[in-house]
């Protein structure tokens, strides 16, 4: 295969999924990894895509933020394992932040498992969803951001400084050993970061295709808070181990 038809496989599968692990390419492509990393390095001289770890993702801006729409079509299978995993740890008669994003939301279907709950969320959809399965949901007033479905803003954050929870669920966008765990818009971050310091135990839920991505707004450490994504590589677990406890949904 000529190297111009294997760039443009990554291109195509970048357009599609975001981000490209150099272990899918190789079957796609029928090219060996060393090739494929010059690839991905020629085409990141050339601005089409930023190499990350085992791989490559689009040229996306720090501050941008996927529809949810986008976000909802990829990475289904992986999201469900985490959600279920998630939904495991909650007790009953606990109270329990939920994050927005589309993650959080697999989790909903295994809530209705837990007896007297009270569930405490800054999405739209997500509370939609927790009312279509009857489970006890308070939604706190704010700004709704279009692009997440997101309550946000100084009215969200003052009423949650009064709360505590048993445990917080979080989305992000990206999580990376130096950057920690990113989203796009600082406001959201503010409301993360409140949710952790407001539980007594807090969780991040996100498949392992945001490892190595970064956006704007660091709301925690990865030593901060355990991550409960599905099954890594190797290399990934053991560089992750060392800053933060991991749950791998299987």
């Amino acid at each position: 295969m000529l190297t111009e038809e294997r760039q443009q496989i990554i291109l195509e599968q970048l357009k599609l999924h975001n981000i490209v692990k150099l272990h899918d390419l190789i079957p796609l492509t029928g090219a060996s990894e060393s090739t494929l990393r010059r690839d991905l390095q020629d085409l990141e001289n050339c601005h089409k895509l930023l190499r990350i770890h085992g791989g490559a993702q689009n040229v996306i801006s720090l501050h941008e933020e996927p529809a949810l729409s986008q976000k909802a079509a990829v990475h289904i299978n992986e999201k469900k394992m985490i959600g279920q995993t998630a939904a495991s740890l909650v007790q009953n008669h606990e109270v329990i932040f939920l994050d927005s994003g589309t993650t959080i939301q697999f989790m909903i279907p295994y809530l209705i498992e837990h007896n007297d709950l009270l569930v405490i969320t800054n999405s739209v959809d997500n509370a939609s969803m927790l009312a279509d399965y009857n489970v006890n949901t308070f939604l706190p007033g704010g700004r709704l951001k279009s692009s997440t479905k997101a309550l946000v803003g100084a009215n969200i954050i003052q009423t949650l400084e009064n709360y505590h929870f048993d445990r917080a669920f979080l989305g992000t966008n990206g999580f990376s050993v130096d950057a920690g765990y990113t989203t796009p818009d600082p406001e959201e971050a503010a409301i993360k970061s409140l949710a952790i310091a407001q539980s007594n135990q807090a969780y991040v839920l996100s498949d392992s295709s945001k490892f190595s991505q970064v956006s704007f707004s660091r709301f925690a450490t990865l030593a901060e808070v355990p991550l409960i994504t599905n099954k890594l590589l190797e290399k990934e677990t053991s560089i992750l181990n060392k800053y933060t406890k991991i749950t791998e949904a299987i």
